[in-house]
């Protein structure tokens, strides 16, 4: 309905903010604000510093609020903290709920990201008065629709009504952006609770944002200090939650570290060929698949392509539930086994060449034995060798064994002469 200019008042050096109208026809609506504006005084409004004329145009000149708004801070940060989001609603309420009890009282209307300023200090004030009415308690309005879709309540689309709850309804949603970093512009009036996006959020605050956006007024919280109350028994509770987090977080973590160590540390000590890759990788697998349904049930934050709902002729359609990156990790988990198995482990029958001698080694309970290479192997009784028939290269060889000790000592064994003798 405006545009506004930073200026500067040349005979007090201070910055200001003037309001001229964009287009004519609007003057009326910054002479409204003015005329709200000049009855307020709230740490949290900016203060009218002067109105005028000039030509076909009106101007309101307020005090300049230095800062960012939140809409920058959010696209800047992604989303707020839990406490810095309650800390800052907690805020609103207070300013709205002084605006609800004048006489008339002030109904804003447009409440979004983009009218909150955040100062240096961290405190918040409340900006752009273009859509504020005078009203009663109850629902009603000025004839203009007026609001940001998503944030503006579903009465204020219908008939251009509005009172206190419709302000209820566009905070609700500014706190459920706050804490997922979600614009409600992407899904409009069906939002996600926030416990979807954010498994640390607390329940309580979650219902608090539910009631705060019912469609309905009357089911919503009928003032600003019940939500106030509601949102500093959330405060108290908030806390206590984090601790149960970080607990639950705590122990998906170790679930991964288990099935990492129950895949990987065995190969250090080697591994029976017989048992690998099954029943070797059950274990893994399984300490896996718990730790990844424990974070889906649990710990899952997932992002905003996969929560924001895609609306096709009236029919509300989803992203797939589950995310591909667990199946990616099970993937990973069988790759690295293979790699390993190749790279740093080596079975004792694998030949180095094509035209090599295929040897096998067992143990006493006659299983192959896959070992890493340079790994010792405790002897108990006998260590056997077995050469397969049909792995001995030429239909005669003769076979010796070397061993070499510890001090250099060269042993050498009979020679053994092997004719292959395979029925076909």
């Amino acid at each position: 309905m405006g545009v506004v200019y930073l200026v500067k008042d040349l005979h007090l050096n201070k910055l200001a903010a003037v309001k001229a109208c964009k287009n004519p026809g609007d003057e009326k609506s910054t002479f409204d604000e003015m005329e709200i504006l000049k009855k307020l005084s709230h740490t949290a409004l900016p203060g009218i510093i002067d109105f005028f004329e000039e030509g076909e145009r009106i101007f309101l000149v307020m005090e300049y609020v230095d800062g960012i708004t939140l809409e920058q801070y959010l696209r800047k940060f992604g989303r707020a903290e839990v406490s810095l989001a309650v800390k800052w609603a907690l805020e609103l309420t207070e300013v709205l709920q002084y605006l609800h009890t004048q006489n008339p009282p002030v109904i804003y209307r447009d409440l979004k990201p983009s009218n909150i300023m955040i100062r240096p200090d961290g405190s918040i004030k409340l900006i752009d008065f273009g859509a504020a009415f005078s009203g009663k308690q109850e629902l009603e309005g000025d004839g203009m629709i007026a609001g940001t879709p998503g944030y503006a309540a579903p009465e204020q689309w219908r008939d251009g009504r509005a009172g206190k709850t419709s302000d209820i309804y566009a905070l609700g949603a500014v706190l459920h952006e706050m804490l997922t970093g979600i614009s409600p512009r992407s899904f409009f009036q069906d939002k996600r609770p926030v416990r979807e996006y954010d498994k640390s959020i607390s329940r309580e605050l979650e219902k608090i944002i539910i009631i705060c956006t019912k469609k309905r007024p009357g089911e919503r919280y009928q003032s600003m200090e019940d939500l106030r109350r509601a949102l500093c028994g959330c405060g108290r509770k908030g806390k206590v939650n984090e601790l149960l987090f970080r607990i639950r977080n705590g122990v998906g973590a170790l679930l991964f570290l288990l099935a990492g160590a129950r895949l990987f540390l065995p190969f250090l000590r080697g591994v029976d060929a017989l048992e690998f890759p099954f029943p070797y990788l059950s274990k893994p697998l399984l300490l896996l698949g718990a730790a990844v349904l424990y974070r889906m049930l649990f710990l899952r934050t997932a992002d905003a392509k996969y929560l924001v709902k895609k609306q096709e002729k009236s029919v509300f359609l989803t992203e797939k539930k589950v995310s591909g990156i667990y199946i990616s990790g099970i993937l990973a988990v069988l790759i690295m086994s293979l790699f390993l198995q190749g790279k740093y482990c080596t079975y004792v029958n694998a030949k180095e060449k094509e035209t090599g001698l295929w040897v096998e080694m067992r143990d006493e309970k006659n299983r192959k034995l896959l070992l890493k290479e340079g790994a010792v192997l405790s002897v108990n009784d006998k260590v056997r060798l077995e050469i397969p028939a049909d792995r001995i290269p030429e239909e005669k060889i003769a076979l010796q064994l070397v061993a070499t000790g510890e001090a250099g000592e060269v042993y050498e064994s009979r020679i053994f002469l092997l004719e292959r003798n395979i029925e076909e």
